[in-house]
């Protein structure tokens, strides 16, 4: 006997939940054989294909659901992580940018925009930070979506222009100040590592802060630049 579509749905999101894409895809594939242009079985199906590995097969599904009528946010997003996969940069900023304006709830979505063009050009990135702030300010407590993405890109992007900014903007987060006071370091810039240790301190950072308040008093080599 055929299985239901509830028994395949059933399948299909305790696969996709154990991150087992091939048993995952295969059941949503027989759903979208029965149902072609349902948008939250091609939304599935392509979340399916990008994490398991096969970006450029997810991509016309994913379109197909948006000419099915599929209006969720999460559905450019993963257009956006597909073409990343694909190393298109600009197409993938293009629906993070989108998965944005139709209200995406998650800081996935702006922490991934601001990877992208940061891959692109640090200062895309630098100037999209601006907008952000622009359109919604910085608040350390509350800690907005995109403010809340613009920490996660910024330790994991290569360089510390990212965080730089967010220091520049007040983040008390230690590892994103880390990625700072480390670039002073690695710049034999003690002073400049010591001005950012003593603004909006932690406690993690204190042993660092002394110590290098002590060198730099006893002249021990770290001149600041």
């Amino acid at each position: 006997m055929a299985d239901s579509d509830a028994d395949l749905e059933l399948q299909a999101r305790r696969a996709l939940g154990a991150e087992d894409w091939p048993t995952a895809t295969a059941a949503l594939r027989q759903l979208q054989q029965r149902h072609p242009q349902h948008p939250e079985v091609l939304d599935l199906l392509g979340f399916s294909l990008v994490m398991g590995g096969a970006p450029a097969e997810a991509l016309p599904v994913l379109h197909g659901a948006l000419d099915a009528g599929g209006r969720s946010p999460w559905i450019p997003h993963k257009l956006g992580d597909a073409h990343r996969a694909l190393q298109q940069a600009e197409a993938a900023a293009d629906w993070f940018e989108t998965a944005l304006a139709w209200g995406s709830d998650s800081p996935l979505s702006p922490r991934n925009l601001l990877e992208v063009l940061h891959s692109l050009d640090p200062e895309r990135a630098l100037g999209r930070l601006e907008r952000f702030a622009a359109a919604e300010p910085i608040d350390w407590g509350r800690r907005p979506l995109w403010l809340q993405g613009a920490e996660a890109a910024a330790v994991r992007v290569v360089g510390s222009d990212l965080a730089r900014w967010l220091c520049d903007h007040g983040c008390p987060e230690a590892p994103v100040r880390a990625l700072v006071w480390q670039d002073h370091l690695a710049r034999l810039d003690g002073a400049g590592a010591l001005a950012l240790l003593r603004r909006q301190p932690q406690p993690e950072e204190q042993a660092l802060r002394q110590r290098l308040e002590r060198l730099l008093q006893g002249g021990e080599g770290m001149a600041g630049g």
